[in-house]
Formats: structure tokens, sequence, C-alpha cells
């Protein structure tokens, strides 16, 4: 009784929302102009780069004391009035397993503006289980978000996607294969051993007219190039080879997906990773290239930072670059158990050493609980999802559309929701119930208050 009670609150609470009390629909996301930075000489190799975190550091997120909850895998850019838009993974709702959300900080990153789901899988594609581990780039005037997903049920298998958008919180198009906005395919598509990673974890570097992409590849980083001043970039896509090793020396493994981006004051490009993740040991590795395609270990950030971290990314500007002046952020998620993780935010500052930081047992990390929030009254609602991703229909079928929220709460919806887009020759719909009238399979778009989603219906008539 209790569930229930809680359920039609919530429902009733999500419907005050929508019609204005509270944070409303989507908002109209503030739309910065390209910071870019300049491509230098490369700096000086006798030099190692060092990143410290100042500080303890504050949580960005907090998961929900009841359903928990977590963002990892954070990209951030630094916008020129000095907000930073944030995308991370984050635990999905039916049908599929990640999104990626977006939302805006403020305040030095210490206050999080309102956060919607901006890129979701699409039902019945390639990319149907999940989109996470975000890469984020902004050049021509689009947003593009790099992610992993995969059609393995294990988790194994994946693949890089990429998907761009006007707006940093979307709605987002997707590579095509041949343009923008039809069912995703790869962009970098992993032709190797099903039974690992594969191609995973996108982060990118803008110099100049090349777009430098990284990934992981089946365990060490591949570096990739492109042309950028072509729209269809995907399709310009070269394989230059491995960047950063699976395992090196005494490190032994490297470490879990690596953010990349350019210090335009000291010459080289900068990468992060979270080495011996989820343990009481672990720390975030520095590694430094200068021409973008081979990398070097320099450091590591230890002191500060949170136990049993993992998935980690550095801030830069729009293009991937830390310019002299601007202020810069390390963040990842953390915690114990799988699945209900903080994310923590941390000040680095960036410098120079006549040597490698090379031993990180000389430095002790912090032992912080992870803190959970309290469910909210009014409801922040994160997207819309279909109860299933794919219906089969003889003859009729009831459908539900349920508005999902930052408690990791679904609601009903139970009116003005939309339907669009599928083809009357197979499926009629009135109401919220599917008749099919023909034999086949058709995408049926569903919108309720701006939030968007879609699902796929196989119909035989009957």
């Amino acid at each position: 009784m209790t569930r229930i009670f809680y359920m039609v609150v919530k429902t009733l609470l999500v419907y005050l929302t929508v019609l204005g009390v509270g944070t409303g629909g989507l908002a109209q996301f503030y739309q910065p102009g390209d910071l870019t930075g300049s491509v230098t000489e490369p700096g000086d190799q006798s030099q190692y780069l060092q990143i410290e975190a100042t500080d303890s550091g504050w949580d960005t997120y907090k998961p929900g004391r009841v359903y928990g909850g977590y963002r990892y895998g954070p990209s951030m850019i630094l916008n020129d009035d000095g907000t930073i838009d944030l995308w991370s993974a984050a635990n999905g709702t039916y049908g599929f397993w990640d999104a990626i959300a977006y939302s805006r900080l403020y305040k030095d990153g210490k206050i999080r503006g309102k956060e919607v789901f901006a890129v979701k899988p699409t039902p019945g594609s390639q990319d149907d289980l999940s989109c996470c581990d975000p890469g984020v780039i902004k050049f021509g005037g689009y947003y593009y978000v790099g992610y992993t997903s995969t059609m393995d049920q294990r988790g194994v298998d994946n693949d890089v996607y990429v998907a761009r958008s006007k707006k940093p919180g979307g709605p987002y198009e997707k590579w095509d294969g041949n343009g923008w906005g039809g069912d995703p395919v790869p962009l970098l598509d992993w032709q190797g051993d099903p039974n690992v990673g594969g191609a995973m974890e996108p982060s990118f570097v803008l110099m100049g007219d090349t777009l430098f992409i990284y990934n992981n590849w089946g365990g060490p980083v591949l570096v990739s190039t492109a042309d950028a001043t072509d729209e269809n970039w995907p399709a310009t896509v070269v394989m230059r080879g491995e960047a950063i090793p699976d395992t090196y020396g005494d490190i032994g493994d490297v470490g879990d997906s690596k953010d990349v981006k350019y210090v335009d004051a000291f010459g080289r490009f900068v990468a992060v990773c979270t080495t011996r993740r989820f343990s009481d040991e672990s720390y975030v590795s520095v590694w430094e290239s200068f021409d973008g395609l081979t990398f070097r270990p320099s450091g590591f950030v230890k002191t500060n930072t949170a136990r049993k971290l993992h998935n980690c990314g550095i801030s830069g500007r729009s293009d991937g670059h830390i310019c002299e002046g601007d202020p810069v952020y390390l963040s990842y998620g953390y915690g114990p158990g799988w699945g209900t993780w903080g994310t923590r935010m941390h000040h680095v500052t960036l410098s120079l050493a006549d040597a490698p930081k090379t031993h990180p047992e000389n430095e002790q990390n912090l032992d912080i609980p992870v803190e959970t929030h309290k469910e909210r009254a009014i409801p922040e609602i994160l997207t819309i999802a279909a109860e299933q991703p794919t219906y089969n229909v003889e003859k009729t079928q009831q459908i539900w559309i349920f508005a999902y929220d930052s408690d990791n709460f679904n609601s009903p919806i139970l009116t003005g929701i939309r339907y669009s887009g599928y083809d009357r020759s197979i499926i009629r719909i009135v109401g919220n119930t599917v008749f099919a009238v023909g034999t086949g399979t058709t995408r049926v778009n569903a919108c309720w208050n701006g939030y968007t989603c879609s699902f796929v219906v196989n119909a035989v008539k009957a």
C-alpha cells in the first residue's frame, strides 16, 4: 500500500510540475559562443605535466536514498560565462541500461541546473540497449556527443557512436552512416574479439581543422583523426594507431576511460583516467603527448581525491583546449558497491616538473562516504519512456508511457500524449491503444509536454 500511495502522489506531482508548479517543462538552454584555443608549438619534452587537486571536492550528484542512481564518466565544457556544461552516463529506465544526462553547473561548479536526458537509445536500432561514456566537443555550431553502445546483452562487443545538436541538452540527431538523423550506425566499429569490451569511451580534441578522436580499443587507447571542415566528418575518420597502452611498467593496468584535452600554455595533450578503480588505493593517472599520437605517463592525482573512484573527466573549452587562466575541474564517480555512486568535482591546477611523478603509494586519498539525497517533493523529470521498447500487436495493445524523474521513479502518464511518425497502413493509435490494421514494423514517436520517446511496433493483423 505504501508503494501504491507513493506512486499516486508522484503521478499527481508530475502533472503539477508540467502545469507550471515547480520547475516546468524542458528548459530553454542558453547557447554560448564557441570558445577556441590556439594551436601552439609542442612544449618542452624535458618537462612533465602535473595536476594537483587543490581541495577535497564537492558532489555534483548524490544518489537517491530509496532507488540509488549514478552519474559517471563526466564530459565538461567550460563556457565563456564561467558556467560548465556537464554530460554524464546516467542509469536508465524501461528497456535501456544507460542514457546520457545533461545539466549546467553554476557558481564555480557548485550549483546544478535542471537535468535532462540528452541522448537516449533508439529502440530497435544498434544502440537500443545503452548510451553511455560521453565525450563531447563543439565546433561548426554543433555539439557532438560520442558515446558507447552494444547489441550484446552481456555489455561487451561495444562500438562508438556519435550524435549532434545545436543545443547542449538536445534534441540530438545520430550519425547514420550517410548523414545525421537516421538510425545510428557506429562511428568506430569494433571487429575484434566479441567477448571483450571493444570500442568504448570516446574523447575529442580539435586541432585546427583536424579532429582527434580517442577511445578504448579492446584495452589500449586508439587515436583516429577526421576532417572537421566536412559536415559529414564521421565518413572521413582514419585510424592512426595505439596512443596509450593497456598496461605499462610498474603501473600495470593503466586504467579506465581516458579523457583528453590540449593544454595551450604547455604545448601538449593531456589524458586523465582512473587507475586501481573502485579500490581504496584508486587514483587519477595523468598522461601527456606532444603530437597527439603517442602518450607517456607524467603523473597522478591522489591527494584530496576520494577512494573507490572511477571514470573521470577534466574540463576544457568547447574545442577540447585548456587555455591559460581558465579554471580547470576534475570530476569522477566514486563509492562502494555497484550502481549507487556519487559524482565528485575538484578544482585542479596544472604545472610542469622536471621529472614524472611515479609513486602513488607515497600519497593518501580520502575515505569520503557517499551522501544520498532525500526524494524530491517536486519531481525533476528527466525524460519519458515507453514501458516496452518493442510491442508485438496482433489485434490491440494498451501502451503505457511513463515520466521518469531524477529520483529514478516512473510515474504513468494518463493524458496529453501525442503519437506521430508511424505507418498508418500498419497501425492506428486511438488514445493510448494501438490497433493492428496491417502487417509490418513501424516506429512510433511519443511526445508529452516537450519530452519525447519512441518505441517499435511489430503488427500482425488477425
